[in-house]
């Protein structure tokens, strides 16, 4: 049983949902509570980032991350989810895409900002309800899909399959920017349509590929603890004198911070809360880490 709070870096493998890795690791480390940081579907595999115990209530910030993938766009051919494992809606016949054309899309979509339409098999909510739980209780059609701004951070070409009318790129992109999206509004600049085929999640914020580990393999020795999740994505941790202010929620006095949130610790680093500034140095609890 895995006690303490952090992360686990997950190497999810393709065919489970982010929800079965999050089932698969609850028995298997006997835990009380466990989330994400960012949704994979299930085609995809990659870095899962899954956040144990107490550290489940820093999801928001570290959802808020740039991702980084490499995938797969296949030409000519269309699909209702956007990616290779959906239905089939529409089929091109194949012909030759040209290189310098399919470069210069790249390149405007290189450093791009622009407002992004999510699939409609996703989990975004509308009306309380995810879209696509829409799509499948066919109510999806009455759903206004609201386009969201994103920021393709950067794109870039890795390989060109012409045999198989595929190319492969990397991707850096900001929260809320969907891959299976981006690979359709790239087709749409050339002229056709496409679908992504494959797709691997590689970074998360801070998190590497490099550092996950199957659910086979993953140990509790691997946890990365509450404290050095914060203190590697750089907020800033202070101590405070009266713990027992902070331990019942009180508003506290922080004289020469710059920060606007903080995370306040105790000599042993273990995380006591979170304190955000409401005017000058008076500082309030955002969201208390030992009470529950």
């Amino acid at each position: 049983m895995i006690s303490n709070s952090g992360v686990l870096l997950i190497d999810k493998e393709m065919g489970l949902t982010s929800h079965d890795v999050l089932v698969k690791l609850k028995k298997k480390f006997n835990l009380k509570k466990i989330g994400h940081a960012g949704t994979l579907d299930p085609i995809a595999t990659g870095l899962l980032v899954v956040l144990i115990n107490q550290a489940t209530k820093i999801s928001d910030f570290l959802l808020n991350e740039q991702k980084e993938y490499i995938f797969k766009m296949k030409f000519f051919l269309e699909t209702d989810s956007l990616d290779i494992s959906g239905k089939i809606l529409k089929e091109e016949v194949p012909y030759k895409l040209s290189k310098k054309n399919v470069a210069s899309v790249i390149e405007k979509f290189n450093g791009y900002i622009y407002e992004q339409e999510p699939p409609v098999f996703s989990a975004i909510k509308v009306k309380g309800k995810k879209l696509l739980n829409h799509v499948l209780d066919n109510t999806i059609e009455t759903i206004e899909i609201k386009k969201r701004t994103v920021e393709i951070d950067k794109l870039e070409l890795i390989k060109y399959y012409k045999k198989t009318n595929e190319i492969e790129l990397r991707v850096l992109c900001s929260k809320g920017a969907y891959v299976r999206s981006l690979c359709r509004d790239i087709a749409f600049d050339l002229g056709t349509i496409a679908t992504v085929s494959q797709l691997r999640r590689i970074k998360s914020g801070v998190f590497s590929i490099n550092d996950a580990k199957t659910i086979a393999d993953v140990k509790e020795t691997d946890l990365i603890s509450l404290y050095s999740t914060i203190e590697m994505n750089n907020y800033a941790l202070l101590q405070y004198a009266n713990e027992r202010d902070i331990i019942h929620g009180k508003r506290i006095k922080l004289i020469n911070i710059k920060e606007d949130l903080v995370f306040i610790i105790n000599k042993n680093h273990d995380v006591l809360a979170i304190y955000e500034r409401v005017v000058r140095d008076t500082y309030e609890c955002k969201r208390g880490f030992i009470n529950d």
